[in-house]
């Protein structure tokens, strides 16, 4: 990248970059709550609608982290996701949930590592910044989901009450999974009986129980340093 592209980038970054964390909440919302449950009722739009979020967070990753290197990344995940979706128009994968999943992991984690920077870093509380803290408890959630199809896909009958096969239920299915692991609600219909599955539960359970805590406290003290300055 050029000197000036490094400039205008810098220039947007400072412009726009609390603003991204409230529309990439906005959008991810949208996918895990609306088009989610929408396919499971049996319309097939969560992959076009995924790819389209996925590439919304490539595109800020860039903004927010200014970071080529970040942006590569998320950006040859994307493409590992585009791609599936594509071949799945011309004929069945037998690893395509692999390779979802996969390219999920990546983008979560990722742009997780680049909204937690931003959200906790010094300066003045804003709006968006809470907002942000938001989307990172939905992008933990989502990198759980993926890391679930793994486990599933590799050792079956990991869950029961859920059948790891590609149809048109199993990412509302482990969405509601994943949130229930994180927020501690309790198991029902899906329960994790291999030990992977459960050591998975565990940890999400435990992030979910610390995060909020973890949250205030850091939000408060950001808010005191403000102010004094």
């Amino acid at each position: 990248m050029s000197f000036g592209g490094q400039v205008r980038l810098l220039e947007f970054q400072q412009r726009y970059s609390d603003q991204l964390l409230t529309v990439l909440t906005i959008l991810l919302a949208i996918m895990l709550f609306v088009v989610a449950p929408i396919q499971a009722a049996g319309l097939l739009i969560i992959d076009a609608f995924g790819v389209i979020v996925a590439l919304v967070m490539v595109g800020s990753a860039l903004v927010i982290s200014a970071s080529p290197t970040t942006t590569t990344i998320m950006l040859g995940a994307f493409l590992l996701n585009f791609a599936v979706v594509v071949l799945r128009l011309i004929r069945p994968l037998t690893y395509d949930l692999y390779m979802v999943a996969a390219a999920w992991v990546v983008i979560t984690m990722t742009l997780g590592f680049v909204v937690a920077r931003r959200v906790f870093e010094r300066g003045q509380v804003s709006f968006h910044r809470i907002i942000g803290a938001v989307l990172l408890y939905m992008l933990i959630a989502m990198a759980f989901v993926a890391l679930f199809i793994l486990v599933g896909l590799s050792a079956p009958n990991a869950f029961n009450g859920l059948v790891l096969e590609d149809s048109q239920k199993i990412s509302s299915s482990l969405i509601y999974f994943s949130f229930a692991t994180l927020t501690t609600t309790g198991y029902g219909d899906i329960v994790p009986v291999h030990p992977v599955a459960r050591s998975l539960c565990n940890i999400e359970a435990v992030i979910g129980q610390l995060y909020p805590a973890t949250l205030l406290a850091r939000l408060v003290s950001l808010q005191i340093e403000g102010r004094r300055r």
